[in-house]
């Protein structure tokens, strides 16, 4: 093994703990160690992977778990299958069925979906039971593991909250980096700055610094930034401040209200960052965000590339949607807004404010008012 292809290791902070994270390049070829360290006798895993799954990495999986000593037990779920309780109650029948008990292992490798619902899966399995989590890109590293995505129940989205629960991460650098001209790197670098945003202006410093080279697509920038942001989310969702856990999600409502009006047809990452926009200009209006910095965060995302998004919908159509999709988690109806580069509170915003705001965001958008 080349010194190059040596793992480093990082505890990240997170809900309830901390996650031992091995990485660095064919991190999964040297899996075998921390398979073997999970449990006081290896004796059998459940393995949980997509159907998709390029066979050559599932072969490499399975080789280093049988030579840690497991009898391996596969679960291969289809993409479709999201972060549901449908998706959890198939994954705790393939643990009944395997026999597994608090003293085996559990091996995910895949998307932030089934990294989440693995995590929710596995921290009541018998009591708790030992997790790995192996992110297949960017995101299922922040939102699967360190910060797992709430699970949705029929039609309501993200109502079943998800404690972190995987002990240890292996983070394949050639597994998980993708091209930066995919999605999951657009959304990633949109989930900097809202990061950011909610973190400290030290951070907003660091990924302003780095901006230029994330764009461009420079691997060494965007691992150090990757792991940045996996801290900085395990921070704040650990906090035992709730306005500061809360604030990690700066920008989601207006990404989810705005999805459901449009059906996908806008990408993700677009939207989290007109979250953004939309958020800091009516702070700006409320007297609690300045007008620099508010012109700060969009240099920001114009930096790394993130662009507008273009709809048909109007002012009415958005509030309506905006209500929705808060009046979903909670009975009242605030807003997610920035106070200042690092501190971001939801505060109340009233329908005169609101109604305005959309009007302005939907004509400059391409819509009719």
């Amino acid at each position: 093994m080349s010194v190059a292809d040596q793992l480093t290791r990082q505890w990240m902070p997170m809900a309830g703990g901390s996650c031992d994270v091995r990485m660095g390049h064919a991190a999964l070829k040297q899996a075998s160690p921390v398979f073997r360290s999970c449990v006081g006798r290896p004796r059998a895993c459940l393995a949980i992977v997509r159907t998709q799954l390029d066979e050559t990495v599932r072969e490499t999986l399975r080789r280093q778990l049988v030579d840690a000593g497991f009898a391996v037990t596969w679960l291969s779920l289809e993409a479709g299958a999201a972060n549901t309780i449908e998706t959890a109650r198939s994954m705790t029948e393939a643990l009944a069925n395997a026999g597994i008990t608090s003293d085996d292992l559990c091996c995910v490798l895949g998307d932030a979906d089934l990294i989440s619902v693995a995590s929710h899966v596995c921290g009541s399995w018998c009591g708790g039971m030992s997790l790995v989590a192996v992110p297949e890109d960017e995101l299922a590293l922040l939102e699967g593991a360190i910060v797992p995505r709430a699970l949705d129940v029929g039609m309501r989205r993200g109502v079943v909250a998800v404690r972190p629960f995987a002990q240890h991460v292996l983070l394949d650098f050639d597994l998980v980096l993708s091209n930066e001209s995919t999605e999951t790197s657009r959304y990633l670098r949109s989930l900097m700055v809202a990061t950011a945003m909610a973190g400290s202006e030290r951070e907003f410093s660091e990924l302003w610094d780095r901006a230029d080279k994330i764009a461009q697509g420079d691997v060494e920038a965007l691992q150090t930034q990757l792991l940045a942001v996996a801290r900085a989310r395990g921070q704040l969702k650990s906090s035992t401040a709730a306005a500061v856990r809360q604030s990690a999600d700066y920008g989601r409502s207006f990404e989810n209200a705005v999805s459901s009006l449009s059906r996908g047809a806008i990408p993700r990452s677009v939207l989290l960052a007109e979250g953004m926009r939309f958020s800091a200009r009516i702070a700006v209006a409320l007297e609690k965000f300045s007008i620099d910095d508010m012109l700060a965060q969009d240099e920001l995302l114009e930096t790394l590339g993130i662009g507008f998004a273009s709809c048909s919908f109007g002012a009415r159509e958005l509030c309506e949607a905006l209500r929705q999709e808060e009046f979903e988690h909670k009975n009242r109806f605030m807003l997610l807004v920035p106070f200042s580069i690092g501190q971001v509170r939801y505060v109340t915003v009233d329908d005169d404010m609101l109604e305005e705001h959309a009007r302005a965001w939907c004509a400059a958008r391409g819509a009719n008012a």
